[in-house]
């Protein structure tokens, strides 16, 4: 190769001298497509294995390799190394490791070439600590390029609950699930068009949920899984990968003696240099402690976990310390249970052993710890810590810590960094008995009851503290805390029923918002249905408000309004002020939702008076907000829609909420009422920034992409019409919003005229023909609508007798918003002019005295009828 030739130009070129395609040569080699093209066109460089592998495959002489390989990765300089920081195209929630896979590269190679080959369920299967996880992980981000819609790690070992399974996924996903759908159908059709990768680890204790997987993948084309497990799923279409131990230096025969070049080969060693190095930086393993380090090794058996809670130990034994250690009695024989692996037998000892060298004061913490699901946070711990006698956890105080710093030492295997750089602990002893699986049978309820206070009053205090009525805080606190409060619910039903109900009103809030919607409607019956849950409490009244929410965000009005009845009795009778508020607000949503709006006024505007009288901030943003999209909607006095709006945003900003309900309403009223589209665009955009940025509610996120689409259509931009409204439908139909779907494809049928497809415009306006008692307002822009389309196909008379409808309509409940008055204009205008005064007048008579579901009815078949014949004759 010239030295003036760089390397990407050589590749290419030998390449096709040899007739290969890059796909030929990316099998030989065993790298992606997508890489070799990326390499071949300078956008990517080789590693140097990868760099003498595509040599060799077009043929380069072994002597030439060195010069190659030093051109291939030379030619990357600064650029590979800062690709090797950009972030992945794909979207993934893969955790970023910090330390390097030690022994994997044949596995992962050979995992890449089985998914590429088609392989669409393949298990990770081993025994604990053989590093099933972390080989699942780098596989993920070794093919992430390839899946469309990216690769996702969802962690299943706090969950023992198979039902649970698919509802984890979901929330891993980020879908917000509602509706009388199970997750399991919710989950199956989010992913029917998806082309990902789904790692599930830690699958062997809810194995039972094999079938959802299975159903998954039948019914999902595009979708692969990754799963760790002890044991395979034994469904059709799986292929199991035994996961090896790491690999393990042999026995010398007599008195040899290994060097640390001979041993440092095998991969086992080599991790346990790494690791013992990250504790103490001076060692190394050298000729004269080389034997010893490879029996450590071959001891614990090559298992990654075992090998890494040994070298942690170097800080304070040798390596001949430590292995004399070994023979005590913490190595488990062959002659102990049989009803376990070999393999397993000498991780248990290795953790035992571990637990062995901890002072008394770190054993104790370490059971106690065992309460906690799915790991805890030193944070999380401290508020737990009991009176002098009794403590549940017993830190020392700073700066000497060496319970916490000697625990965290022996743990770093079980350890991940969480955001705000608060480190969280995995633990996974056993649940009952005594010794180090976990605290005695007394000791173990006590720490249960105040683990479960703990959280309550975790999430007690953020609600307090957090007057967003969003509660975006509280919230993002239940993501990170799900199977700790679930637990916590656990205990308090069959403890303290009314503590049961605190706790159920935050995490009914975060059903709502976050899904699946059906966990919460369980809950409510289960909680609800407690002994004792029927007193006449403030907890069983604030309760019965988040139920009710959720309620209408099921689409079960009847039982929302049953609910909040109960709730603004019990407020009233037990004199909670705030409650009560509450309570009209809900009252109001439900009146709302069923189109009674004398009684929605009446509710929020007695809702907004409690709040304001007991200083409630983000009550009465709340309530102003809702009252401002009521009075927009129905059309009425679109000034006080206007100030109802600006002053809610002005409360909510003055109390530092950020709370964005009010500039929907501001961005409406410049787009229907002032007919602004620029401006209305301008904020509308800027909103759904805001929203997604802070993970708002997905129904509001959704009206804001139904709002530019609208937009769009209106100005032209039908590729940005059609990308913003099938998001939006996406979004209401993830969160089962059944009542707005029907309308909605209004949106579509008025996007669909605009392109000049009428086939599809009719289909549409078919699919969002109102029901007989719609809010009439809607059925005059719907009657708009079909008058614009009967119009242009020529057919006038029709269309007058559509704005003769449309007179009477807002004769009796006042006029449409402006923009609608302009469009319906227009089409009086042109047919006005076609017909002239007197067909027109005559027409437009008879139009008043239809019925409006009547005249829909037939303006929508005739209508159909002349696009059907329109077509037949272009066709021939």
């Amino acid at each position: 190769m010239g030295q003036t030739m760089i390397f990407n130009q050589w590749l290419k070129q030998r390449r096709k001298a040899l007739g290969l395609t890059q796909k030929d040569l990316a099998q030989q080699v065993g790298c992606a497509e997508v890489t070799l093209r990326k390499i071949e066109a300078g956008d990517s460089h080789p590693s140097a294995t990868l760099a003498a592998s595509l040599a060799r495959a077009v043929g380069a002489a072994d002597a030439d390799l060195p010069a190659i390989v030093g051109v291939a990765v030379s030619a990357g300089g600064a650029q590979s190394s800062a690709s090797h920081w950009r972030m992945p195209s794909r979207p993934h929630n893969l955790p970023l490791q910090l330390t390097p896979l030690l022994g994997r590269d044949h596995d992962i190679a050979a995992l890449r070439k089985r998914l590429r080959a088609g392989e669409r369920l393949i298990t990770l299967l081993g025994p604990p600590g053989v590093g099933k996880t972390r080989l699942a992980q780098a596989v993920a981000e070794e093919v992430l390029e390839e899946f469309e819609d990216g690769a996702f790690f969802v962690r299943l070992g706090p969950i023992s609950d198979p039902d649970l399974v698919a509802a984890t996924i979901a929330q891993t996903l980020g879908l917000q699930m509602s509706g009388s759908n199970s997750a399991a159908l919710q989950l199956r059709a989010y992913l029917e068009e998806k082309h990902l990768l789904l790692v599930l680890d830690n699958f062997e204790q809810i194995i039972e949920a094999a079938p959802l997987v299975d159903d998954l993948l039948r019914r999902c084309a595009w979708l692969h899984v990754l799963v760790t497990s002890r044991q395979p799923l034994r469904v059709r279409g799986e292929r199991q990968a035994p996961v090896r131990p790491l690999a393990l230096p042999a026995e010398l025969p007599g008195a040899s003696q290994p060097t640390a070049s001979d041993v440092l080969r095998y991969s086992a060693v080599a991790l346990f240099a790494e690791r013992a190095g990250m504790v103490q930086p001076d060692f190394a393993v050298t000729d004269g402690n080389a034997a010893a380090v490879a029996e450590l090794c071959r001891r614990l058996d090559g298992l990654p976990l075992a090998i890494e809670l040994v070298a942690a130990r170097v800080r304070l034994l040798s390596p001949a310390e430590l292995l004399a250690r070994l023979h005590g009695p913490w190595l488990l024989s062959m002659d102990g249970l049989r009803d376990v692996s070999p393999r397993q037998k000498t991780l248990r000892n290795a953790i035992g052993w571990s637990y062995g060298l901890l002072t008394p004061t770190e054993q104790t913490l370490f059971t106690r710890l065992a309460v906690f699901v799915g790991g805890c946070t030193l944070g999380r711990g401290r508020p737990l810590r009991g009176d002098a006698l009794s403590p549940l956890f017993l830190l020392p105080s700073p700066p000497r810590r060496p319970g916490r710093a000697s625990l965290r030492s022996w743990t770093r295997a079980c350890y991940s960094g969480r955001g705000g750089g608060t480190g969280q602990f995995a633990y996974a002893p056993s649940r009952g008995g005594r010794g180090w699986g976990g605290a005695a049978g007394g000791e173990d309820a006590t720490l249960r009851a105040r683990h479960a206070r703990c959280f309550l009053r975790i999430v007690d205090n953020v609600d307090q503290a957090e007057i967003n009525p969003r509660k975006l805080q509280l919230n993002r606190l239940i993501d990170d805390e799900i199977h700790n409060l679930r637990a916590a619910l656990d205990w308090f039903k069959r403890h303290d029923v009314q503590a049961a109900m605190i706790l159920t009103t935050h995490l009914l809030l975060w059903y709502g918002q976050r899904g699946p919607r059906e966990e919460g409607r369980r809950l409510i019956d289960e909680v609800l249905g407690l002994p004792e849950a029927s007193a006449h409490t403030i907890h069983r009244a604030r309760m019965l408000f988040e139920a009710g929410i959720l309620m209408i965000q099921n689409d079960e009005f009847a039982k929302a309004l049953e609910y909040e009845e109960e709730s603004l009795l019990l407020s009233e009778e037990t004199g909670d002020s705030k409650g009560k508020a509450d309570a009209l607000l809900g009252l109001g949503r439900v009146a709302w939702v069923m189109a009674d709006w004398n009684r929605a006024f009446f509710y929020l505007e007695n809702a907004l008076a409690v709040y304001r009288a007991v200083r409630d901030p983000g009550g009465t943003a709340y309530s102003l907000a809702l009252l401002a999209n009521v009075t927009f909607n129905i059309g009425r006095d679109i000034s006080r829609a206007r100030a109802l709006a600006q002053e809610s945003l002005a409360v909510a900003q003055q109390a530092g909420i950020p709370f964005h309900w009010p500039l929907l309403v501001l961005g409406n009223i410049l787009f229907f009422i002032e007919c602004d589209l620029d401006e209305a665009q301008s904020l509308t955009e800027s909103l759904l920034i805001v929203l997604q940025q802070e993970q708002e509610g997905g129904s509001l996120i959704a009206g804001t992409l139904f709002a530019l689409g609208d937009l769009a259509t209106r100005k032209g931009d039908f590729a940005a019409a059609h990308a913003h409204l099938n998001k939006g439908l996406a979004v209401e139909k993830q969160l089962g919003m059944k009542q707005t779907l029907r309308i909605r494809h209004l949106w579509f049928a008025e996007l669909y005229q605009a392109e000049g497809d009428y086939r599809r415009a009719i289909q549409s306006y078919r699919a969002s023909l109102p029901p007989v008692l719609c809010e009439p307002l809607y059925w005059a822009v719907y009657l708009v609508d079909l008058a614009a389309l009967a119009k242009t196909l020529g057919m006038h008379e029709l269309a007058t007798r559509l704005l003769g409808a449309i007179e009477s309509i807002e004769q009796a409940v006042g006029r449409m918003l402006p923009i609608h008055r302009q469009d319906c204009n227009r089409v009086a205008d042109a047919v006005r002019s076609h017909l002239g005064k007197g067909i027109f007048d005559a027409a437009l008579a008879k139009g008043r005295g239809q019925e409006f579901a009547q005249i829909a009815q037939e303006a929508i078949s005739t209508l159909e009828s002349a696009v059907w014949q329109q077509d037949s004759v272009l066709s021939r």
